[in-house]
């Protein structure tokens, strides 16, 4: 399992830190991707080729003129059946998405995976140009970085999304906001702000003034997450991101994602990553 780094140096080793990085790549050869992260939302864009796809215990074959969205917490693999393989990939800092976007219907298409939810998403000809055209754009504001150049990006980001909701509102796993949909969306955010502290059901029936099976249940329902495998998961991605990115122990990686006990971190983290915390750190830093 390995990472790709949203925030790299460039080719004459600056600091090129930025919460959205795309990318257009050609491959002409044999490529296969073992099972990896990149603990941000990405979407892959299939300009030409095949691609075989496993997203978190799915699988797709996706060809051109399929858009793919992938969140945080969805290890994924790939294999290219045919070649050139062509593709535009994006990476989203999840947090920074939420302040571009704070919309929870659009936003489900990440945060949300019900059961009929499909990561694999085909265009249409009309908005396959639009999309070309939208991420022609964003790749020429990122390398360019002229003055304002976050603020273009963030339009042409809600720009897109817009558009593929008018085009494919089916394939958002929320269409409908009400009341109870509201609550689920503000108990998720609570969670992703707060996963490092003391989290129960119980404590969050009081705060927001809902019975606690009754939220249990709207949140599966709604998500496709149990209250505490997305309370886990977003532990595991705050270990991640220590874990890649900073050099303190085990211990206080377990300590600093809201774990309180080093052997149960170790245990739940190869659970869902496949790896122990120390592993993943060797393997990641090494690639």
């Amino acid at each position: 399992m390995s990472i790709i780094d949203l925030y790299k140096p460039d080719d004459n080793g600056n600091d090129n830190a930025s919460p959205v990085n795309i990318y257009y790549k050609e491959s002409y050869e044999q490529l296969e991707l073992d099972n990896h992260f990149h603990n941000s939302y990405e979407i892959i864009y299939i300009v030409d080729g095949k691609v075989n796809f496993s997203i978190y215990g799915k699988e797709y074959n996706a060809i051109s003129g399929n858009l793919i969205f992938i969140n945080n917490f969805e290890n994924h693999n790939l294999r290219v059946l045919t070649f050139p393989y062509k593709r535009y990939y994006i990476l989203i800092d999840p947090t920074w998405f939420q302040s571009v976007i704070n919309d929870p219907v659009i936003l489900s298409i990440f945060k949300n995976r019900p059961p009929h939810f499909e990561h694999n998403i085909t265009l249409d000809a009309n908005m396959q140009g639009l999309v070309i055209s939208l991420f022609n754009q964003i790749l020429s504001e990122i390398e360019n970085r002229e003055a304002f150049w976050e603020i273009l990006v963030k339009s042409y980001l809600q720009k897109f999304f817009v558009l593929l909701y008018r085009n494919s509102s089916d394939v958002f796993p929320l269409r409908t906001y009400n009341s109870s949909m509201e609550t689920v969306f503000n108990v998720q955010k609570y969670i992703e702000e707060n996963c490092t502290e003391e989290i129960n059901l119980k404590k969050l029936s009081e705060l927001f003034y809902i019975d606690m099976y009754y939220l249990s249940r709207l949140f599966k329902e709604t998500t496709g997450f149990k209250f505490k495998e997305y309370l886990i998961l977003q532990r595991i991605s705050r270990a991640k991101d220590r874990l890649f990115y900073a050099n303190d122990s085990i211990t206080k990686v377990c300590m600093d994602s809201g774990f309180n006990n080093v052997n149960h971190f170790i245990r739940i983290f190869k659970k869902y990553t496949g790896t122990t915390p120390h592993k993943y750190r060797l393997m990641n830093r090494s690639t």
